[in-house]
């Protein structure tokens, strides 16, 4: 009979709990909490990278750390009326996709939540919550959600992708994290999936750092080129490490284009994934043959230069002054390229001229009801839909569907391996007449 799997996740379980500060009401809370103990049998898994079981009440748990099919000794850690949240402190039957998480940090970081579960299962898990939020919010039936649903595209190798990591510095020059659900500082020395060039800046500047609360590293995985913020002074008897800082921007290549990116823009974290990414947009808005293409959200124009050789005129919206900055750079070559900066909300309805093709990339809350208005009443004959959040996605094609398009493809990508994040690049059309205005 298999033995009971301690799982040394909690922080209290693995080092001991920092002294709180009596003066510190949320350190104090945080302290006096009861960890109320419970045996769950999981049946599913959920938004957030958290199993689901029941409670003998009757309520929904969702449980960190476990997985489908396991039964388990959880600690309660959130009682709510209507659920309750937990982490998985025993295993007492586990999962055949259970693994022993590779970085000795998991589970007092919160950067990752999915290092105990196999990299395969981990995709078809996340493609699972995908087609359950397509299932309760946009309301697809099983066999519409099968149809339309793609299998996640993970990575070949799943570990030292990620191109932008900011740490928290201390006093003494200790770099590191805080610890998950804590204001506690943990000193790290090595990040599993950040890329090699990261963990040897973290390296070289460990101890050495003063005056400063964060470091920001920003690599090139392409062009070697890189960000490390602020300008960084080394403290006193300690020998400076060959290391610029302070730079104001950097040059990464997607798919052979040269992207220039200032410290406070916006770039895709992993430049793999997010190559795969691009590739799936230019091709799903050439499959419309569109003459006129608005690009929302375009950021540093990272979709918008990929697409101006394939189309008559590309149109990006775009608020941010610093990736308005880079966009004008990074798109000054294309004389088809037509630069507006303002909200999408603000910009979108009324435009003309009028797109066959609109490509939206907001951030994780979704379109706000106008921009889906005034795409349903535009010219627009197909919506290429990239999202970080699979629940405002399916809440926005529910009114895609409602304005007379209908969802042809979810495709989602695995941009964030080993953690609960899900993109998704969503093919829409306009199946339906369009709204007389």
């Amino acid at each position: 009979m298999p033995q009971p799997l301690t799982l040394p996740i909690i922080p209290t379980a693995i080092v001991p709990e920092p002294v709180p500060n009596p003066r510190n009401r949320k350190d104090r809370r945080a302290h006096n909490r009861p960890l109320v103990p419970i045996e769950l049998t999981l049946t599913g898994f959920a938004a957030g990278g958290k199993a689901v079981g029941h409670h003998p009440d009757g309520r929904v748990v969702f449980v960190e750390f476990a997985l489908p099919g396991e039964r388990v000794i959880a600690e309660i850690t959130t009682d709510r009326a209507d659920y309750l949240e937990a982490t998985a402190v025993l295993v007492l039957e586990a999962s055949e996709h259970r693994i022993a998480p590779p970085c000795q940090y998991f589970g007092r970081c919160g950067g990752c939540q999915l290092q105990h579960v196999d990299y395969e299962e981990q995709l078809r898990l996340k493609t699972g919550i995908v087609g359950d939020q397509l299932a309760r919010i946009a309301r697809f039936s099983p066999e519409r959600v099968a149809e339309v649903l793609r299998p996640m595209l993970g990575m070949d190798n799943p570990w030292g992708y990620r191109n932008h990591v900011r740490f928290t510095v201390r006093r003494d020059g200790q770099i590191g994290f805080m610890q998950r659900g804590t204001h506690h500082f943990m000193r790290i020395d090595e990040c599993a999936i950040a890329l090699p060039r990261v963990n040897e800046v973290l390296r070289l500047a460990q101890d050495n750092t003063m005056q400063t609360q964060q470091l920001s590293v920003r690599v090139g995985e392409h062009t070697g080129d890189e960000i490390l913020q602020p300008h960084l002074q080394w403290r006193p008897g300690k020998r400076a490490p060959k290391l610029a800082s302070g730079q104001l921007r950097y040059v990464e290549n997607l798919l052979g284009t040269p992207y220039r990116i200032s410290g406070p823009a916006f770039f895709q974290v992993n430049t793999r994934q997010a190559e795969h990414l691009v590739s799936m947009v230019v091709e799903r808005v050439q499959a419309a043959r569109p003459h006129i293409v608005v690009d929302a959200y375009a950021g540093v124009g990272t979709f918008a230069a990929q697409l101006a050789p394939w189309v008559s005129q590309v149109i990006t919206i775009e608020e941010s002054a610093a990736a308005g900055v880079d966009a004008g750079h990074n798109l000054s070559e294309f004389d088809n390229v037509t630069r507006v900066v303002g909200k999408v909300e603000d910009v979108l309805p009324g435009m003309t001229p009028e797109p066959d093709v609109v490509v939206i990339d907001p951030p994780r809350t979704g379109l706000f009801p106008g921009v889906i208005e005034a795409i349903i009443v535009s010219a627009a004959r197909r919506v290429v839909y990239v999202s970080c959040d699979p629940g405002t996605l399916a809440r926005d094609l529910r009114l895609f569907e409602e304005g007379g398009f209908t969802v042809r493809e979810v495709q989602p990508v695995d941009m964030f391996p080993h953690t609960q994040h899900i993109e998704c690049v969503t093919t829409i059309d306009r199946t339906g007449p369009r709204p007389q205005a």
